[in-house]
């Protein structure tokens, strides 16, 4: 029998982000584009839609980078978010902070039952420690982002260079 193209996590994932980028791409021009109203086709208000929108992202994120951490992830769609927004208002469409807020509301709802999940595996497997030990044993405490700055505020090592020892 011949394997699937989907027989593993990482071939899933792969085919996650080749859907999630052509779903992204389709957004953005949606959202930037001349086509103010076309949430009405499929009988939804504009910020029904951008709700449902942002919930797909971040969705769509979630299945896409599963290394990353939620928050950073739900972070990154909020900053999409505020880009579409301000590209709105540059390509002469309404810059709304009520959509941002319909955004934000989506981004939450896709969040919320990882966070809640996260409680509940907390409660069962350590009910008594406090928040503050429990992030001081978080192995990803950080996130993406410090990490992310740290990599951008250090110059590159030369190929020349020796090598550091006694670190």
């Amino acid at each position: 029998m011949e394997p699937s193209i989907l027989s593993t996590p990482r071939q899933l994932v792969f085919w996650f982000r080749i859907v999630a980028a052509l779903a992204l791409a389709a957004l953005t021009v949606v959202l930037l584009g001349p086509f103010q109203g076309l949430e009405r086709v499929v009988h939804l208000s504009d910020k029904e839609a951008h709700a449902l929108a942002f919930y797909g992202v971040t969705l769509g994120l979630f299945a896409t980078l599963p290394g990353w951490r939620r928050t950073d992830l739900a972070l990154a769609a909020l900053s999409f978010g505020a880009l579409i927004e301000i590209g709105q208002g540059l390509t002469g469409r309404s810059l709304s902070l009520a959509d941002f807020g319909c955004d934000s509301l989506g981004i939450l709802a896709a969040v919320c039952p990882g966070l809640i999940e996260r409680l509940r595996h907390h409660w069962r497997t350590c009910p008594d420690i406090g928040f503050a030990a429990l992030r001081e044993q978080d192995r990803r405490r950080n996130g993406v982002w410090p990490s992310l700055v740290r990599m951008a505020a250090s110059p590159p090592a030369r190929a020349d260079a020796p090598p550091v020892s006694g670190v």
